[in-house]
């Protein structure tokens, strides 16, 4: 069976790969505690840190100022970066890690994961008025706590640290899973280089990108406002709601002692009347064992039966508006019949007297 060389990306979309000749080093990027004692010391025990030689210090340096120069100008071009897995591959030099769990989870990222993280996690672009936005493009924090220190770069490649708002696992979670379900890919697959991705792309840029960036961002602004709109709108909700329990409660405590006295007399009475359904709904399964039987005639069984059900049917009725009447007279104003606006429904009264 021929293998099926193919990536899928978060939106579905399928990229043809292409195999290595040798795939390259695994990588393991399982979520787990740090065991280099960088990211987490145990005890007293202290860090030795292995010097990095001044040349692969610079090389670094220049690799990553490579990429933050760029960072805008790899999310104009998202859409080619998204089609072509040689450049959705292309590896990225940025170590992101957290504390206690280090660089796993972080391991190996590449351009088309930076990509897609910018484009679906929402606090990932820091919109200021568009003209003014910056990407992260560093994480670093606690997963704990939540104190971050993050790497924010804008469209002149200028870089900032900055201390992003929680939840700060909206966004070393989000990049860990994007980042990790490449992991495959990037073992076994081909990719360009970000001097290449560079040199392709501004081959094919008809001058259009800074107008549709500002499109872009106007549209993840607005998309922000909505969400902020909609958190707003829950948390005042949910303060209503506090507030509500809160009077309730003063409320019903005021009323505790007829309450009590009434949900004793209202269990008394719902078992009375489940005892006398029992006992009717009996006589009926009798009455119908013998009709079948041929002991009664036709007409005798309805002329007993129909009775019977019309018992069963006025009995649930009152067990079931039985509260509703009671409660409505206990609590005037406040309580009203399921389907009317209500202060307090039947379950909190239950609940109150119960707790």
């Amino acid at each position: 069976m021929k293998e099926n060389h193919h990536i899928t990306l978060l939106n579905g979309r399928e990229l043809l790969c292409y195999p290595k000749g040798e795939p390259s080093t695994p990588i393991d990027n399982r979520v787990k505690l740090d065991t280099t004692g960088q990211y987490l010391t145990i005890g007293r025990q202290k860090l030795v840190v292995k010097p990095t030689p001044p040349e692969v210090e610079l090389q670094r340096k220049q690799a990553v100022k490579f990429f933050t120069d760029h960072a805008f100008f790899f999310l104009d071009h998202r859409e080619k970066i998204l089609n072509d897995s040689l450049m959705f591959l292309a590896p990225v030099p940025i170590e992101n890690g957290i504390a206690y769990f280090g660089t796993s989870g972080f391991k190996r990222p590449t351009l088309g994961v930076y990509v897609e993280w910018w484009m679906t996690c929402i606090p990932a672009i820091i919109s200021r008025y568009r003209k003014n936005s910056w990407l992260v493009y560093y994480i670093a924090g606690s997963p704990l706590s939540g104190r971050n220190c993050c790497g924010i770069v804008n469209a002149k490649g200028e870089c900032l640290s900055e201390c992003l708002p929680n939840p700060f696992s909206a966004i070393w979670r989000s990049f860990v899973e994007v980042n990790t379900r490449y992991d495959e890919a990037k073992e076994r697959y081909e990719s360009y280089s970000l001097e290449e991705v560079v040199k392709l792309l501004e081959a094919s840029d008809e001058g259009d990108s800074l107008t549709e960036r500002e499109l872009y961002l106007l549209q993840r602004e607005n998309l922000v406002l909505r969400q902020e709109l909609q958190d707003a709108r829950e948390a005042g909700a949910k303060a209503e709601e506090k507030m509500r329990r809160t009077l309730l409660k003063a409320y019903l405590e005021c009323k505790r002692e007829a309450l009590t006295n009434w949900y004793a007399d209202y269990c008394r009475k719902q078992e009375e009347g489940k005892k006398l359904l029992e006992s009717l709904n009996w006589q009926k399964q009798q009455l119908k064992q013998q009709f079948h039987a041929g002991e009664i005639s036709r007409m005798c069984y309805l002329h007993q039966n129909d009775p019977l059900k019309k018992r069963v049917f006025e009995l649930e009725q009152t067990l079931n508006n039985m509260a509703n009447e009671e409660l409505s007279e206990l609590l005037p104003g406040v309580f009203n019949p399921p389907g009317d606006t209500e202060l307090v429904t039947f379950d909190e009264v239950v609940e109150f007297l119960e707790n």
